[in-house]
């Protein structure tokens, strides 16, 4: 989703549903070195509430979320990247990493392109793991979504190894406009902007939807917003409180 500049432009947001991953039992990787036992970081316990929905629920009501006992590892393609970009990515998850309690590891530059269909598992690439999440800038010959005042879609792959129940999320793809990006840092003040813009799209990633409030970040539409909402926390708080996994 996005934010335009700080006067009252409106900015639409986008969502990606990347699905759930059809991989046979043995496809799945092995368990990642870095799994804890128990949390990376601290649960958030005291956000406040407000409007906020999520990507996908399980049969009894949860939302399917990432793994909190293990850090969310990302990779940005630089391809069409605007100023500053690594850091409005890395100032954007420091946010979204303290709204869920969720750890995230950067792991670098890749030369991977972002795709509609992308596999989640590429061992050529990444080795035996769970592709990291691949952040990077389009134009609309790759994501035809992506173009006008659309800024961004995000999204991530789940997969349920153990059936019903089981259900996590494992990796995804955040992919902003290279020509709205490129505009809204030339603007002034317009880096909080496409900051709020990179979390609104990291708030689908761990899996928050869109809401009807037009005072939160995770609205359709952003008119200005810089700032995360008291729904967006609770969502937020809410999608890093998943379970721990120790089958893959």
């Amino acid at each position: 989703m996005s934010c335009l500049a700080t006067a009252a432009v409106l900015v639409l947001l986008g969502v990606a549903s990347f699905g759930w991953a059809g991989l046979a039992g043995d496809s799945y990787p092995v368990l990642p070195s870095d799994a804890a036992a128990t949390r990376i970081l601290p649960p958030v316990t005291d956000a406040p509430t407000g409007a906020h929905a999520f990507m996908i629920t399980t049969a009894d009501g949860r939302p399917v979320t990432y793994d909190p006992c293990r850090p969310i590892h990302y990779v940005v393609n630089p391809t069409g990247m605007p100023r500053d970009g690594i850091e409005l990515v890395r100032s954007a998850i420091r946010e979204i990493s303290a709204a869920t309690g969720l750890a995230f590891v950067e792991e670098g530059i890749t030369s991977e392109p972002l795709t509609k269909v992308r596999t989640p598992r590429q061992p050529q690439r990444y080795g035996d793991r769970w592709a990291p999440v691949l952040i990077g800038w389009v134009d609309a010959t790759i994501f035809s979504s992506v173009s006008g005042d659309i800024a961004g879609v995000g999204g991530s792959t789940a997969v349920a190894p153990e059936g019903p129940g089981s259900e996590r999320y494992v990796s995804g793809q955040v992919a902003l406009s290279q020509d709205w990006f490129t505009a809204a840092v030339a603007r002034p003040g317009g880096e909080a902007n496409a900051r709020a813009v990179v979390m609104h799209e990291l708030g689908h990633l761990v899996g928050l939807a869109h809401v009807h409030d037009p005072s939160e970040v995770m609205a359709e539409s952003n008119s200005g917003l810089t700032k995360l909402g008291p729904g967006d926390r609770q969502g937020l708080a809410a999608v890093g409180s998943g379970r721990c996994h120790t089958d893959t």
